[in-house]
């Protein structure tokens, strides 16, 4: 169900969608050929929602063609929760502005199930990527998932591992940072490291190093706003095409890449392990600048 349509009433969407007037609509829902999320439906004046799921069965009109987008990458899935290979580009939440047609991560996982179930599936945001951030995103598939993963991420109980390429070279040895963060009065949207800012510590690693660039591993330890882009731009090596923190260089976005992350299952606290591959923009980057990552890259 496209974003546009959302709020509009059955009868409404289903015009809309099928290409048919209401009046032959009204008719389809009469003779039980109207289906809302799998079921017949004859209430008209039920307001549709993103992921709903509207059949019109054995019509023999031409209907108009609704593509949907993309398919996310599923890295798991059960009956508890979801873990997709997010997209750069794609917000995890609604933005205060939206481009025509434009669709959330969550909306679009959820017009995804529903395309392929044949009925509405909701599931749950808890936690977020940036939009231009690629990597693991995991939604709960019902409250108590939801409830149980929550406590995870506030309790430090999720082991998040980022995979970035920086300006500069941060050295050999690993590295602590722990400059508190606060948001930048004179930027809105950006922040930056400043006493009396919230505490926030992060670990970097670096993996390779070439042409000026490294990659690097990254293991935040608290979950604050920007915090990798803020403390790699504070310890002076910028995120590679973050111009917002210093590291643009004509790059088209911030190559960061949340790449595993491991958590107790809210069934039953067993360790779940998911990786994300690296995007094709980030791997072809690596490849024309000689990086590479290794073969056996141990937890830090």
């Amino acid at each position: 169900m496209p974003p546009a349509l959302a709020g509009e009433r059955l009868d409404q969407g289903a015009a809309a969608l099928t290409g048919l007037p209401r009046r032959r609509v009204r008719a389809l829902a009469a003779e039980g050929r109207l289906w809302l999320n799998g079921k017949a439906v004859r209430v008209l004046s039920r307001l549709l929602h993103p992921a709903d799921v509207v059949d019109v069965v054995g019509a023999d009109e031409a209907l108009a063609e609704a593509l949907p987008p993309p398919p996310l990458g599923l890295l798991h899935e059960d009956g508890w929760l979801i873990a997709i290979d997010k997209p750069a580009g794609v917000a995890s939440q609604p933005p205060r502005e939206r481009a025509p047609g434009e669709l959330t991560a969550q909306e679009r996982l959820a017009a995804q199930l529903a395309l392929r179930e044949g009925r509405r599936m909701d599931v749950l945001l808890f936690h977020r990527l940036d939009r231009l951030t690629t990597g693991v995103l995991v939604f709960a598939r019902q409250r108590e998932a939801a409830r149980a993963l929550a406590r995870t991420w506030a309790e430090g109980g999720a082991d998040k591992r980022y995979l970035t390429i920086v300006r500069g070279d941060p050295g050999e040895a690993p590295r602590a940072l722990a400059g508190p963060i606060a948001a930048d009065p004179l930027v809105p949207g950006r922040f930056r490291v400043a006493r009396g800012g919230r505490p926030a510590r992060t670990r970097v690693r670096r993996l390779a190093v070439a042409d000026g660039f490294a990659l690097v591993e990254v293991h935040p330890l608290t979950g604050r706003t920007h915090q990798v882009r803020v403390h790699l731009a504070d310890a002076g090596f910028p995120v590679a095409g973050d111009g917002l923190y210093g590291g643009g260089g004509g790059l088209p976005r911030p190559f960061l890449h949340a790449w595993r992350l491991t958590l107790p299952h809210p069934r039953d606290g067993a360790l779940l392990r998911l990786v994300a591959p690296l995007p094709p923009d980030m791997a072809a980057f690596l490849a024309a600048h000689a990086l590479s990552l290794p073969k056996s890259t141990p937890a830090s």
